[in-house]
């Protein structure tokens, strides 16, 4: 008795340790939306990709040593198995490895693959987990409403100059937009529970509820409306009373759902209105990447070739004269589609985003068979706000989203019950194998980002001189770092202008030329055309401008850059002068500025020299 009782504690402090290892990875793990590090270039996003990589680290290592303890069970592979290792292949086929514009981006999405497969070996078999990562999820959100509410108040800095609401994150859209994800999983919780998870839910939908609003974020409302009406639905109404309802009162159920249209068409006019000039920015942005993905339908243009391929489209767009002058004042060249469905068609192409989004319905399908829906409900708060912003452009929705994901999939534990114990044992064996092989390639992807933390860091500290215009101080810190973060618009922007500075004119165009096929940002191309300029390559630089200015035809600064070089006394051309000199006189700029009126002085003083 005393041998089984032993036995029994043993198998007990097995079962102890691995639980306790995949609670507190698993929670550090959901803390990365809180994580931050000041010291890094671009540390509010590099801090939490880094601290995810550092976590998956830990967990795999944990996963290796702890793997052989558990019991034997089966995992059974299941469609969104299949279809995320797809999505992955195709991420991988359509990648322009030539160029490489998103390494770290690859690294990431490996380890999110690793991270998917080693929940749904360990929920499982402790399906227990799944509520307290849930919950885990609702605290976070808790911290990220409490830090805002101090942010409103002046206790706590944002990070971000223009916006007083930024939570942990940069600015208040995908603020809003996580703890949007997390509201319909509190409001789940207050529905399901009793007592204190009862209150402890109620306290979360409460705190969100009160930032939501400031956040200013029309994406981000109507995910929290579509979500938390979803869950609340199915909770407490369900499809069964629906139909009775529906079959009983059919005249006022037509009646009704005419009342609801009308109120979400109201809904929809208003909220466009309340931010026109964006929504009608996003609307343009939307119409122009469908056009990109109309030239490259099956292949798309690969991972990170959004930016570019954007940028010349938009240009090729307002060449054909079918645009006002309107939509042109709110023309930009952003990073990200503001769409995450059509951005994942352009760069993966038609096929990549089918099987994506079979993948998130997979998701729902599952989540609902398993009676998740609290999972169920941030993933389609995720879904909506998706539809007109970028989370999975940022890494904290990408964690939430592959956890929501693998407790949705994830069924009950399944222990292996064979009457042959050879086969039960290659069962076993073969899982556990599987899942080593997993962490180890975990580790192996982590050790791929040797020497990038340091490298950011470095950076961090060499743009303080960037930015107090000590460009001769860093040139050679620049040069150091090109071949680890050349892959970095922002960095090769800052190297280009300190070799710029510094007379090296010619290095500084062949930074800025690859700098371009990464990013859209028009300071690129005029950056090219003033060091073309400075060479005496007078020609090249007239046609970057003019390039640049007709991707984005009612920025005022090209046509100062042009009138500039039309006054070179090498290039002089009198009626190209006045022509663009005119136009930063009279065109309406985007914003009212200092930088605007000292342009339009120049010019004033320019033109009356030249008269």
């Amino acid at each position: 008795m005393l041998i089984k009782d032993t036995g029994m504690e043993q198998k007990l402090h097995r079962h102890g340790v691995r639980i306790a290892l995949t609670s507190v990875f698993g929670a550090m793990l959901l803390a990365t939306p809180l994580v931050a590090d000041s010291g890094l270039a671009n540390g509010i996003v590099m801090g939490k990709v880094f601290w995810f990589h550092f976590v998956m680290l830990l967990m795999a290592i944990g996963t290796i040593g702890t793997v052989w303890l558990g019991e034997r069970i089966s995992i059974p592979f299941a469609l969104p198995d299949g279809l995320l290792l797809l999505f992955s292949g195709i991420t991988l086929l359509t990648y322009d490895w030539q160029l490489n514009p998103e390494p770290e981006k690859l690294l990431f999405g490996a380890q999110l693959l690793v991270l998917w497969f080693l929940l749904r070996y360990f929920l499982t078999e402790y399906s227990s987990l799944k509520f307290f990562f849930l919950l885990v999820l609702m605290l976070t959100g808790l911290t990220e409403a409490v830090w805002g509410m101090q942010q409103l108040h002046g206790y706590s800095y944002s990070n971000h100059s223009l916006f007083r609401l930024t939570g942990s994150f940069f600015n208040p859209g995908p603020y809003s937009g996580y703890i949007t994800v997390v509201l319909p999983v509190c409001l789940w919780a207050t529905l399901r529970f009793q007592r204190l998870i009862h209150y402890f839910a109620w306290i979360c939908v409460g705190a969100i509820l009160i930032v939501l609003p400031a956040g200013m974020s029309r994406s981000a409302w109507m995910a929290a409306i579509v979500a938390c009406g979803w869950v609340y639905w199915v909770e407490r109404i369900g499809w069964e009373k629906t139909k009775a309802v529906c079959r009983r009162y059919r005249s006022a159920t037509i009646l009704f759902i005419m009342i609801v249209a009308i109120l979400m068409g109201c809904a929809v006019v208003g909220i466009y209105e309340l931010k026109q000039d964006s929504a009608d920015g996003r609307l343009l942005m939307w119409k122009v990447t469908r056009k990109v993905i109309a030239e490259h339908p099956i292949m798309g243009i690969g991972l990170g070739g959004f930016p570019e391929a954007y940028a010349e489209m938009q240009g090729q767009y307002f060449e054909t004269g079918a645009v006002s002058n309107k939509v042109k004042l709110v023309a930009g060249c952003p990073e990200y589609a503001f769409n995450e469905y059509l951005q994942i068609g352009l760069e993966q192409g038609i096929g990549g985003l089918i099987v994506f989004m079979l993948w998130l319905g997979s998701f729902v399908y599952y989540g609902i068979r398993n009676r998740q829906n609290g999972a169920v409900g941030g993933i389609l708060a995720l879904v909506v706000f998706a539809v007109s912003s970028y989370p999975l452009q940022l890494p904290a929705f990408w964690v939430v989203l592959v956890f929501l994901g693998a407790i949705c999939v994830t069924e009950e534990n399944i222990s292996l019950i064979s009457s042959q114990e050879g086969k039960r044992n290659y069962r076993t064996l073969s899982v556990k194998g599987v899942i080593t092989i997993l962490a180890l390639g975990g580790i192996a992807i982590t050790n791929g980002q040797k020497g990038q933390y340091d490298a950011y860091k470095r950076w961090g500290r060499m743009q303080i001189f960037y930015k107090n215009k000590s460009y001769g101080s860093v040139a050679d810190d620049y040069v150091a770092l090109h071949d680890r973060l050349k892959h970095k618009p922002e960095f090769l922007f800052e190297e280009a202008q300190c070799l710029n500075k510094t007379g090296q004119y010619a290095k500084a165009i062949q930074l800025l030329e690859r700098a371009k096929l990464l990013s859209g940002d028009p300071m690129i191309r005029y950056m090219i055309a003033k060091n073309k300029q400075a060479i005496g390559n007078y020609r090249e630089a007239e046609k970057e401008l003019l390039h640049a200015i007709g991707i984005l035809p009612e920025r005022l600064y090209p046509y100062y850059l042009l009138a500039k070089l039309y006054a070179e006394p090498d290039f002089y051309q009198a009626d190209k002068f006045q022509s663009a000199a005119k136009a930063v006189l009279t065109k309406e700029p985007k914003v009212q500025s200092t930088a605007v009126r000292e342009m339009r002085e120049e010019m004033e003083r320019m033109l009356a020299h030249y008269h």
